[in-house]
């Protein structure tokens, strides 16, 4: 996703953050701890070069990644729009995905005495799911 958006102009990482979050009309808004080790990662790769100006840490494409979103430009712009629209299987997939990690989290910080109760409820949601 953000090889596409460098495609139509050099960005700093917060700028992609607002820009997906925007584009995908607040569906998906990726974090800091995901933009910037990605983008690290792609640098290391070879597929954009990070430049300072005005203080700033600027991505933009180098040929090697222009190769890359020429080629796979339909299949990755697709991504955007998944995420514009709440009935695609991608969302829906990523919002599992989402509340399951509330559970986990709050299950984590539950009370130790609350232990008992707690697998019962994962029981039955298990269960639940089960016979959908």
């Amino acid at each position: 996703m953000i090889l596409v958006l460098l495609e139509a102009e050099s960005m700093h990482g917060y700028q992609i953050i607002t820009t997906i979050g925007e584009q995908t009309e607040g569906n998906w808004t990726p974090s800091p701890g995901t933009i910037y080790p990605t983008l690290s990662m792609l640098e290391d790769e070879g597929l954009i070069s990070i430049s300072h100006e005005m203080g700033r840490k600027m991505a933009r494409l180098t040929e090697e990644g222009a190769q890359e979103v020429a080629k796979n430009k339909d299949a990755w712009g697709s991504i955007l729009e998944a995420y514009r629209n709440p009935e695609s299987r991608e969302v829906r997939v990523f919002n599992i995905r989402s509340e399951f990690h509330k559970v986990r989290e709050a299950a984590k910080a539950a009370p130790d005495d609350k232990a008992e109760q707690i697998i019962e409820i994962l029981r039955r949601a298990a269960d639940d799911i089960k016979r959908l």
